[in-house]
């Protein structure tokens, strides 16, 4: 239906850049109202009676009023909601000073290079979290042996825009708002420094108990000194690398990968057409290709009923005669129904190559309720890969908790693949769950969960989490090569 006062508003936003109307509006509405906004669980309706008939508009006035049992005087919230709104707040002033590893990693390595061009130094590292490839990190943390002095004095406002400076610490942040710490440090200081800054408490309590104080030359020389293998940074969290280190094995990279598993396109809810999207990993030098849109249930997705599947299967024969060598598998993200079953009948799993499944719908379980879910559908005969174990989005919502020992045990017993959904805002499996994966002989596959050509790019961030588990190339299912997962895949 036409609207002239909806074409008035886009005209004016495009010749101004600016709408009169929402500018007024968002004068007349308090600003904390636009925090609370953040708060997962309150939408719209709940934040106009919150505001209007709670008088409730800032997150410490709503936390206070649920903490005094307030809330459940105001129709709608009842006692559960009230403990829910409490948890979202907890769990959003524990994150809101966070950001994905994505978005800060690329700056992160640009200022790191930037500062070594300036300064004309080596002697200029990442270290913290952005260096161990933390999933969300604080910000940016960088060591220099450069004085403090000398830094502020020279440094570029294009490179870092200085807040503080001290003798051992300089504070600012990059043109994008990302908070960067500088720490300055003498020459002969410079590795020990990057070391201890580098890894967690633990990791380096334990190596330097084994090694001396003094100068080194590189990191290699201190574990060396403490009768240790080298240590990748990303590693050094207390957990994977003491086991690690025992094996001789390389850390999964980004090279072994050979298919890119779990895709979508405009079948369902992606951007890139099909033919699109083949050409594209083609284009990327991988050997195959998993296309895997979402199962019927996902209709918000605009999930595959079967005919349109089979339609889609079609589609698929046709490309694979023409791009031979390169494989097409046939796949579906398939939902895992309330009841733990699958969302396709046998007759139509058994027409695909494999099968990944995931949760999508009632995410509020209790860890026997998932845990038990996931079982099921982790033992039906068709199941390949478990896709995003627990559901979590980082720094937006945990995840429903999990027995995650249980479910491995269960992916073990059905020789089923875990998925480390490499999307940076998911990255689910958590590497902490790795070696027990491992332990138990679990295959990972590193997969994008592309809705897009460009996504692709997403295996760069689950391969940083899998290193951090201590991923080798040998149990990565996509670091197989086509034929080793044909000859899998009818072996299993």
């Amino acid at each position: 239906m036409f609207r002239p006062e909806l074409v008035k508003l886009i005209e004016e936003l495009k010749r101004s850049a600016n709408i009169e109307k929402l500018n007024q509006l968002i004068q007349l509405t308090p600003s904390g109202l636009f925090d609370m906004m953040r708060i997962r669980g309150l939408g719209g309706k709940k934040l106009s009676v919150l505001w209007h008939e709670g008088k409730i508009d800032t997150v410490d006035a709503l936390l206070e009023a649920c903490k005094k049992n307030e809330l459940t005087e105001i129709a709608g919230f009842g006692r559960k909601t009230q403990q829910n709104i409490i948890a979202a707040i907890e769990n959003y002033r524990s994150t809101k000073e966070r950001f994905h590893l994505a978005f800060v990693s690329d700056d992160a390595k640009e200022l790191e290079e930037n500062l070594r061009k300036h300064f004309r130094t080596k002697m200029v590292s990442l270290c913290g979290e952005v260096r161990r490839q933390s999933t969300t990190v604080a910000g940016i943390e960088v060591i220099v042996a450069i004085p403090a002095r000398t830094f502020k004095s020279k440094i570029a406002r294009k490179l870092l825009v200085v807040q503080s400076s001290t003798a051992t610490e300089t504070s600012g942040h990059t043109l994008d708002e990302i908070p960067v710490v500088v720490y300055h440090v003498s020459k002969g200081d410079f590795y020990r420094e990057l070391f201890i800054r580098t890894g967690s408490e633990e990791h380096v309590k334990k190596i330097l108990k084994k090694s001396k104080a003094g100068s080194y030359d590189s990191e290699e020389a201190i574990y060396a000194k403490a009768k240790s293998k080298f240590i990748e940074p990303e590693m050094r969290e207390d957990l994977a690398e003491w086991e690690f280190i025992r094996k001789k094995k390389e850390l999964i990279t980004i090279d072994d990968i050979k298919g890119v598993v779990h895709n979508h396109t405009t079948w369902s809810d992606g951007v890139d057409s099909l033919p699109d999207f083949v050409s594209a990993c083609k284009k990327l030098k991988y050997e195959y290709v998993v296309i895997s849109d979402h199962s019927k249930n996902a209709h918000y997705a605009g999930g595959l009923k079967e005919d349109k599947l089979l339609k889609q299967l079609e589609e698929i024969d046709r490309l694979n005669k023409k791009l031979k060598p390169f494989k097409i598998f046939k796949s579906v993200e398939c939902d895992i129904l309330v009841s733990g079953e699958l969302d396709y009948s046998n007759e139509i799993l058994a027409q695909l190559d494999l099968v990944i499944i995931s949760i999508h719908q009632l995410l509020k379980m209790d860890e026997e309720r998932a845990t038990k879910r996931l079982i099921k559908a982790i033992e039906h005969p068709h199941t390949t890969i478990l896709g995003h174990m627990t559901g979590r989005q980082l720094l937006i919502r945990p995840g429903y908790p999990v027995n995650f020992k249980k479910v491995i045990d269960a992916c073990a017993a059905n020789n089923v693949v875990i998925e480390i959904n490499a999307n940076p805002y998911r990255l689910d499996m958590d590497w902490g769950h790795i070696p027990y994966a491992l332990k138990k002989g679990v295959m990972i596959s590193v997969n994008p969960d592309a809705h897009s050509i460009d996504e692709i790019e997403n295996i760069r961030w689950g391969v940083s989490a899998a290193r951090k588990g201590g991923l080798t190339k040998e149990m990565t299912w996509n670091a197989m090569g086509v034929r080793e997962v044909e000859k899998w895949l009818r072996d299993n």
